[in-house]
C-alpha cells in the first residue's frame, strides 16, 4: 500500500513540470505571434499606410457645381493620403450649403473616394417683407430656404403666402406647423404634376399656435378654395370639377369662395360676407 502510494506521488510530481513546460512553450507561441502582429502592424503604419492615396475620385452629383468646385468645398483632392481623408467630416463640409439635401462620402480601400450629393428642389416661393422691400425666398418640402432675393429662381413656382419672417437669410427653416403641407405639396406635384400647376397662390391663414387652414388660389378660376390642412390627388380633381360646372354654369362672380374642409365643397356667397 505504501509503494502505490509512494508510486503515485512520484507521477504527480513527474507531470507537473510536463504541464507546465506545456504551458509555458503555449506561452512563447502567443507571444511570439503578438509580436508578430504588433511587427507587421508598425511596418504597415510606417512604410505602407503612408504610401497609400487617393488617385481616384467619384462624384455623384446634382449640384449646381462643377466637379472641381464641389472637391473644392469638401476640402479633398486627389493625392491626399487615404486615411487622412475623415468621410464624416467631408460630407458636414458639403453639407453646410444650404442648397445640399444629403451628402455621403465613402473610402473604398486602397485608393478610391465616392461622393454622392442631391440638392434641394424647389416647391414653392415667398415674399418676406423687409423695411426696404420685398424679398423672394424659395425653399423645398422640408421648409428650408436655400435662395433669397435676386438669387431666388421663382418664376415657375406657386406661392406659399401668410408666413411672417422675424429676419430673412439662407438656410431659414420654415415653422413646423406647415413642413407636413409642404410635404404633402411635393407629394401632389410627384403624383400629377398639372394639377400642382393649377394653382399659383397657397395661403396659409393660421387660427391660433397650433392650428391653420390653407386657401388655395386656382389660376384659372377667380374663386379661392378655402381647405383644411390635408391636399391630395382626388381632392384637387373635385375642387376642379367643381370650379369647371360653377364656370359653366356662370355662377364664379356670384361667389366669394369655395369652402372645402368638409370635403363636399360649401358655396359661400359673396353677400354672406364670405371671407377670402
Amino acid at each position: 500500500m505504501a509503494d502505490v502510494l509512494t508510486g503515485q506521488s512520484y507521477v504527480t510530481r513527474e507531470r507537473k513540470p510536463v504541464r507546465e513546460r506545456i504551458i509555458q512553450k503555449i506561452l512563447v507561441l502567443v507571444i511570439a505571434g503578438l509580436s508578430l502582429v504588433l511587427l507587421g502592424q508598425l511596418a504597415y503604419h510606417l512604410a505602407i499606410a503612408p504610401r497609400l492615396t487617393i488617385d481616384t475620385i467619384v462624384v455623384d452629383s446634382d449640384l449646381p457645381l462643377s466637379d472641381e468646385q464641389l472637391l473644392a468645398l469638401a476640402g479633398v483632392q486627389e493625392g491626399l493620403g487615404f486615411f487622412a481623408v475623415q468621410p464624416d467630416r467631408v460630407a458636414a463640409r458639403i453639407l453646410q450649403q444650404p442648397f445640399v439635401r444629403e451628402a455621403q462620402v465613402e473610402t473604398i480601400f486602397p485608393n478610391r473616394l465616392v461622393i454622392t450629393a442631391t440638392r434641394r428642389v424647389p416647391l414653392a416661393a415667398a415674399l418676406a417683407r423687409t423695411e426696404s422691400a420685398t424679398v423672394p425666398l424659395v425653399f423645398d418640402e422640408d421648409g428650408i430656404v436655400f435662395q433669397v432675393g435676386a438669387d431666388a429662381e421663382f418664376a415657375d413656382l406657386p406661392v406659399v403666402s401668410g408666413l411672417r419672417f422675424a429676419a430673412v437669410d439662407v438656410g431659414l427653416q420654415l415653422p413646423a406647423l406647415v413642413v407636413d403641407f409642404l410635404r404633402q405639396l411635393r407629394r401632389l406635384r410627384m403624383e400629377d404634376p398639372g394639377l400642382y400647376g393649377l394653382f399659383s397662390e397657397y395661403r396659409i391663414v393660421q387660427k391660433n399656435e397650433f392650428a391653420y387652414e390653407v386657401v388655395l388660389y386656382p389660376m384659372h378660376y377667380r374663386l379661392p378654395v378655402r381647405i383644411g390642412t390635408s391636399i391630395d390627388v382626388d381632392m384637387i380633381q373635385y375642387v376642379m370639377m367643381m370650379l369647371d360646372v360653377l364656370q359653366r354654369e356662370q355662377r364664379l362672380e356670384l361667389l366669394a369662395e369655395l369652402d372645402f374642409r368638409s370635403g363636399e365643397g360649401v358655396l359661400r356667397p359673396r353677400d354672406t360676407g364670405g371671407r377670402r
